[in-house]
């Protein structure tokens, strides 16, 4: 199944939710990040109930501090 992240490519096997992706990606420990799928912010506390579909979308958008 192919999905985006970050407008990248990327091949999974199905089924995964979304939690399980980040996990893949080491990202979902992180603190500071806010995840949308297909263009809709996903709590974190829902993270484990989307599972993901071909060619899904998905945007990691990580806070940074600056002045």
């Amino acid at each position: 199944m192919t999905i985006w992240v970050n407008q990248q490519q990327q091949s999974v096997v199905p089924p995964i939710t979304l939690l399980t992706l980040l996990e893949q990606l080491q990202k979902a420990t992180q603190t500071g990040i806010a995840v949308a799928l297909n263009n809709q912010v996903i709590s974190k506390t829902d993270w484990a109930t989307y599972n993901l579909a071909n060619n899904d979308k998905i945007t990691i958008i990580t806070a940074t501090q600056g002045g």
